[in-house]
């Protein structure tokens, strides 16, 4: 058989390949162009000249073709140079699995870039928001509110698209642990200054010299819980108003700390690029008012503490202040403490004495206490006034409307006022005021930093017996008040019962008519009359009464008989035309007694004393049992005399009481400074230099330190010490003031016992402290919170 020729057979013709899509065919070739173009661009070099040439020119055609439309050609052409390419430049192309690779990280980056700098879904982790958002609540937070910030940086750009504002609803890296996110809102921008005191916050904005009490209102509605459906007790809601914008903040009534409560009380500076937030569930939300970081840090007050000031100075106590206390300790290196010592003021002293109805008479009580005001410390006698209360606060011209009401109270009170006796000493002025139809007298030592002139004494008399008019049974600390602004400390002589205190018998003859009927007649005559007061660990002055009951027997020291014998010692003798009175002063059993016998027992001197010797003798007995003070003196001491009933009943509590209160003031006059830098940045020579020289005045100390520097705070103020501790690399200044420190000696002291102390870390340096973080940085912020989207029932609901 033949062969056939090959060049002159017919072969039947197959089906023709199918033709792909347009729009496939154009995909295909722009990936083959571009990839072909990379491969000759890298790699031309590797493939040899005749295939490189021929990719070219199959690169060429498939161009035209592109160009031209001829789609059927591209395809065509398409296969062609990726055979080429398959043959000549495997090595260069792409597998199938790198393309997905990469394919795949395009798409991670566009969705990371999406969700950097445009929305991010953000789930509510607590309720520490409510009731703005719930616990569980998903939502947008928009991130290019604020501008855009670079993934995975603290760098804003394109900040000119905003910033947060007082009341928005952030979401931030938590400063503390940055891998968590918080969501709160926006109360202090920098700059601005934010007090909390409980359920109050103020706000001073940078530049503005007070501060602005955010308004609020307080809802009807009730607080609920996360899922909104239970009420939550204790709980108020109110509607909370900052720069034109409202929001819904809570609140808890209780402080109660199991009901999760919590008072909160502080003031914070924002520093620059820095927010303060708070949560709206106020008293629950763990936010810039709780923050806190652990560190190492310094405490000023353990170099030298409360029992130092104590062992080194006068002033016994003391009260500790940290200045700007929560900014200043946010850097741990650095303390700083003030001491401000309660000084006692004689000037501030406040003293009310007072007199019911006194047994001795209130004429009596009022001349001894006239007669025993007290003397200026000078050589000059002191100036005693006396007249009526218009001639101690009557001042002429007086046209001010606020001064004639003034005036009005003082002449009301004027109403009660008998004779008033007063002078002024160098620090203080005393009174002593007579009150006819009270039967009473008062004396009251004003200080001069509280009564600087008379009208000011009269001031502090008038609201005395005003108060006194009101109520005659008041205790002299219901009647006496001091400056609110002033620290005082009261010391009170209690009313205590009058039979604990005070006895008093009376005796007349059994028959004749000196005998009392039942049908109450007057008491006899001082003739036929034997009467003993007696007055039992008084608490009034002993000389008072003494005085007091000779002035009452119409006598005096200066005119009475004194009796000293081995009896008597502090003992005085009056007569009168009807009686004696014996009045003694028995300061070692603390008793006073007054023993008046009239003639008719008594017809002379010898029988006066015989009797009083006999009440003598049972005082020892009375002043260690107080039930036996009515035993002074006994129906068997007068023989055919009997006891007489009172006309009235006596009063049950005792007739004097006294209220002194104690002013103590704290000013820079009695104040210790100090300040402690750890390991400071410049290095401890060149900081210890620095402060030095800050120092007028200052010369080497080395008796405190080596290299210590003292000298003057200012004339007259006081005295500071710069000194440095090497051993625990830290720097103290100290300046204590005139008042603590009146000369440098006493600031040596306070230095040198610093100075030891900074020697051992373990005085001031707590390695595991705890020091407040309060603030978001601005690089922080990831965006603001802007729509709800779930759960469904608040679907798209904004973010107030």
């Amino acid at each position: 058989m033949t062969q056939a020729d090959p060049t002159t057979s017919t072969v039947k013709p197959g089906p023709a390949p199918k033709r792909r899509k347009v729009s496939h065919v154009k995909a295909a070739a722009g990936l083959l162009l571009k990839e072909s173009r990379r491969i000759l661009k890298k790699h031309a070099a590797r493939i040899a000249a005749v295939p490189a040439d021929a990719i070219r020119e199959s690169v060429d055609r498939l161009e035209r073709q592109r160009e031209a439309g001829a789609w059927e050609q591209v395809e065509d052409e398409c296969e062609r140079l990726d055979e080429l390419l398959h043959q000549h430049a495997s090595f260069a192309r792409k597998s199938a699995a790198r393309e997905t690779i990469e394919n795949i990280g395009i798409a991670i980056l566009v969705a990371l870039a999406l969700r950097s700098c445009l929305y991010e879904p953000f789930k509510i982790p607590s309720g520490s928001m409510m009731p703005t958002l719930r616990s569980g609540d998903h939502i947008f937070v928009n991130k290019f509110a604020y501008g855009i910030q670079i993934p995975f940086t603290t760098t804003v750009v394109g900040g000119f698209m905003g910033a947060p504002r007082r009341g928005d609803v952030i979401v931030f890296r938590y400063p503390v642990d940055e891998s968590e996110d918080f969501i709160k809102r926006v109360i202090g921008l920098p700059g601005d200054t934010v007090r909390v005191e409980g359920n109050k916050v103020s706000i001073k904005r940078e530049g503005d010299a007070d501060f602005e009490e955010l308004e609020r209102t307080k809802l009807p509605e009730k607080c609920l819980d996360d899922a909104g459906e239970s009420t939550v007790p204790h709980c108020a809601l109110y509607e909370e108003h900052i720069d034109g914008r409202s929001y819904v903040v809570r609140y808890m009534s209780s402080a109660d700390p199991r009901l999760g409560g919590q008072r909160r009380f502080g003031e914070w500076t924002v520093p620059p690029e820095h927010f303060l937030v708070m949560g709206d569930n106020r008293n629950q939300s763990h936010d810039s008012l709780a923050w806190t970081r652990q560190v190492e840090a310094v405490t000023a007050d353990g170099l030298l503490g409360v029992k130092d000031l104590r062992d080194l100075t006068p002033e016994k106590l003391f009260t500790l202040s940290r200045p700007d206390e929560t900014n200043t300790r946010e850097d741990s290196s650095y303390d700083h403490v003030v001491y401000m010592a309660d000084h006692a003021s004689d000037a501030h002293e406040l003293r009310l004495e007072l007199w019911r109805d006194p047994v001795l008479g209130t004429t009596p009580v009022f001349e001894t206490l006239v007669a025993q005001l007290s003397t200026p410390a000078t050589d000059a006698a002191p100036t005693i006034k006396r007249g009526s209360f218009a001639d101690l606060w009557n001042v002429p011209g007086i046209e001010n409307d606020s001064q004639k009401a003034r005036l009005a109270r003082l002449k009301a009170a004027g109403a009660s006022i008998g004779e008033v006796a007063w002078t002024r000493g160098e620090v203080a002025y005393e009174a002593v005021v007579q009150l006819p139809s009270a039967r009473a007298v008062l004396q009251i030592r004003c200080g001069l930093a509280v009564c600087r002139k008379d009208l000011w004494l009269a001031d502090q008399i008038a609201e005395v017996v005003a108060r006194f008019d009101r109520d005659r049974s008041a205790d002299a600390r219901a009647l006496l008040e001091g400056d609110r602004e002033i620290r005082y400390t009261p010391h009170w002589t209690s009313r205590g019962p009058r039979a604990d205190k005070f006895v008093e018998r009376s005796y007349g003859p059994a028959v004749g008519p000196a005998v009392r009927p039942a049908t109450q007649t007057p008491e006899p005559t001082a003739a036929g009359l034997v009467r003993l007061r007696a007055w039992r660990a008084p608490d009034e002055p002993e000389t008072f009464l003494r005085d007091a009951a000779l002035r009452a027997a119409g006598s005096s020291r200066e005119q009475a008989k004194q009796i000293i014998d081995e009896t008597f010692d502090d003992a005085w003798l009056a007569r009168d035309d009807d009686k004696f009175t014996f009045v003694r002063v028995d300061a070692t059993a603390q008793v006073v007694f007054v023993l008046e016998c009239g003639e008719q027992r008594c017809a002379s001197e010898a029988d006066a004393l015989t009797l009083a010797r006999a009440v003598q003798a049972r005082v020892p007995a009375a002043s260690k049992d107080r039930s036996r003070l009515p035993e002074l003196l006994t129906p068997s001491d007068l023989p055919g005399w009997k006891e007489l009933t009172p006309t009235t009943p006596p009063p049950e509590r005792d007739e004097y009481d006294r209220l002194r209160l104690d002013g103590s003031i704290r000013d820079a006059a009695y104040s210790v400074d100090i300040e402690v830098w750890l390991r400071p940045i410049e290095g401890l020579e060149i900081k210890r230099a620095a402060l030095a020289a800050e120092i007028t005045g200052g010369a080497p100390d080395e008796g405190v330190a080596p290299g210590a520097v003292s000298g003057p705070l200012s004339v007259g103020q006081g005295t500071q010490f710069v000194f440095a501790a090497p051993a625990t690399e830290s720097l103290v200044r100290l300046r204590c003031s005139s008042g603590l420190c009146p000369s440098p000696a006493e600031a040596r002291a306070l230095a040198t016992r610093a100075y030891q102390k900074a020697q051992d870390a373990g005085n001031f340096i707590d390695p595991t402290a705890e020091r407040p973080r309060p603030y978001v940085p601005r690089g922080n912020v990831k965006g603001r919170a802007e729509r709800i989207w779930l759960p469904p029932n608040r679907f798209w609901l904004p973010v107030r």
